[in-house]
């Protein structure tokens, strides 16, 4: 057998050993294995290491965003190579990459391509009499219903709430899609109630406060204990109504901020505390601001997620002259820790 033959069968099987080690949930003993596919592959269009690409990027997105803003910029030249049933959920992963990177522009542009790809996939497959099989991880209503939840979510940061609403009504209501087995139909149910939750949050970003407890009592009952508190917060900050009766309801509840997350509820743990430095400050209860905002800088440089860094910074400059000593030292200790590292 030639080297090139010999070297065929070590990246196929090298392949073959990362997919086993993927599917068990085994992401750390698979990643160098694709990383070995990808650096002994001279063909960047061989449909395995384009695959191998995706399954790099699964295995290495986490809470550091410097980490996952370099995991982005390796796979996105890759992942239109992507089939198309794979690259729904390549599509998904990267519109919330982008968010925990704040990056609304390409969470937009994701979100927008994943809504027109599971639709067109969707009349594809209603057009044909014999339903092909798909290799995406989920269901194909959870790829249609999260474009629009995407869609909704970059409506609401625009400030264009009534139109955010009819994206929340679309997605709370899909139980006419085609093809739906017993997980499809608890897929349905779950957009259902997020989009019941979304509904409250709109009205509070109008300021509509009268909802408040109505959702407090939502995201108690489904466990949506941190977007829902920072959905609060924000808008309260927003309209400048009082939210002081549900966040001591909801802040015992949300995660210790040196607690092990994901990315994205480390990017909401992270403007949670932020917010709720900013609605503290409001309120002159500038000691309890000064912890707040400390928390959410310990947050930044823990994800390395330094434009939130900077932002604190900024915002400690304006009230650090009201810091006790303890305070101060805190925040000198997580500063100098930055450039220290």
């Amino acid at each position: 057998m030639t080297n090139v033959g010999l070297e065929k069968e070590a990246k196929d099987r090298f392949f073959y050993v990362a997919e086993r080690l993927f599917k068990e949930e085994k992401k750390a003993e698979a990643t160098p294995l694709y990383r070995y596919v990808i650096d002994h592959e001279t063909d960047n269009h061989d449909p395995t290491c384009i695959l191998c690409h995706f399954r790099f990027f699964q295995c290495i997105v986490g809470v550091s965003s410097d980490g996952n803003k370099k995991a982005l910029e390796r796979f996105e030249p890759f992942y239109s190579l992507l089939p198309e049933d794979i690259r729904l959920d390549a599509l998904l992963l990267l519109a919330n990459v982008c968010y925990s990177l704040s990056d609304w522009k390409k969470v937009e542009r994701y979100g927008n391509e994943l809504h027109k790809l599971s639709q067109n996939m969707y009349d594809k497959l209603t057009n044909e009499k014999n339903v092909k099989y798909l290799q995406n991880e989920r269901h194909l209503v959870v790829y249609y219903g999260h474009g629009l939840r995407i869609k909704g979510f970059i409506l609401t940061l625009q400030g264009r709430y009534e139109e955010a609403k009819k994206c929340v009504f679309e997605y709370s209501n899909l139980g006419w899609f085609a093809f739906l087995d017993e997980e499809g139909k608890k897929e349905v149910e779950k957009f259902r109630t997020w989009g019941e939750g979304n509904m409250y949050a709109l009205e509070l970003k109008t300021g509509n406060d009268k909802v408040l407890d109505d959702y407090v009592h939502y995201v108690e009952k489904h466990n949506e204990i941190l977007p829902g508190a920072l959905n609060i917060i924000e808008a309260a900050n927003a309209s400048n109504f009082s939210a002081d009766e549900a966040l001591d309801k909801l802040i015992p509840k949300i995660p210790p901020v040196n607690a092990d997350v994901t990315y994205l509820d480390g990017n909401q743990l992270f403007q949670f505390w932020y917010e709720k430095s900013v609605y503290s400050f409001k309120r002159k209860r500038i000691m309890l601001g000064i912890d707040e905002l400390l928390y959410a800088l310990y947050l930044a440089h823990k994800m390395k997620y330094y434009v939130g860094f900077e932002k604190c910074v900024s915002l400690y400059r304006d009230y650090g002259h009201y810091a006790t000593d303890q305070q101060k030292w805190n925040y000198k200790h997580i500063v100098e820790g930055v450039f220290d590292s």
